[in-house]
């Protein structure tokens, strides 16, 4: 048995800490993968909301989701994940994912950016319930992802002084850095 990619082992953790009725976010929706596992959670009485700057993504995430019965349960936002607390009430969220990186299948040059993540991290403070969960997928497999990697990390690791409990789980000894996934429950 191999490892599970991070991507996995995510939704394999959160699954049990997401509830049916929740509000959640995907902070980046991508493909929609992960838009389709949350809507699945959240049952019929809860919402996800679902951001990405891209077009074809919001696109490919919306076909993903629609296919799979639960477009009513998703509200998407073609804009940067660091303007989530305009679509969210404090306080209201159980869970914030994010998969950091670039569209799989499109332009990889076209990457989320240290900065805009960052600010969405620090939106997640607010936004997240007591004891809720925040999930974050980081590539540090080139350039722009090992910045963004670095600064997400050190960002989480600093939220202990706030009692925030934050993990980190990912391969070791590979040739190059491979993908991580980073965890965060709020006081």
């Amino acid at each position: 048995m191999n490892p599970p990619r991070p991507t996995h082992l995510a939704q394999v953790i959160l699954r049990d800490a997401i509830e049916e009725g929740d509000t959640v976010i995907d902070a980046t929706a991508g493909n929609g993968h992960d838009t389709v596992f949350l809507a699945g959670c959240v049952g019929e009485k809860g919402r996800v909301l679902a951001f990405d700057p891209q077009e074809k993504a919001i696109r490919s995430a919306r076909s993903r989701v629609d296919a799979a019965g639960l477009g009513c349960r998703v509200d998407f936002y073609q804009t940067s994940h660091s303007r989530m607390a305009e679509h969210a009430e404090a306080g209201s969220i159980s869970t914030v994912m994010f998969n950091l990186g670039y569209l799989p299948g499109d332009d990889h040059a076209m990457t989320t950016e240290s900065q805009e993540t960052l600010l969405a991290l620090a939106a997640t403070q607010g936004l997240l319930k007591s004891g809720g969960v925040l999930s974050v997928v980081c590539y540090p497999g080139h350039p722009a992802g090992a910045v963004e990697a670095a600064a997400v990390e050190a960002w989480l690791s600093s939220r202990a002084a706030y009692g925030w409990r934050t993990a980190k789980y990912g391969m070791l000894g590979t040739l190059q850095p491979a993908p991580y996934l980073l965890l965060a429950r709020k006081a």
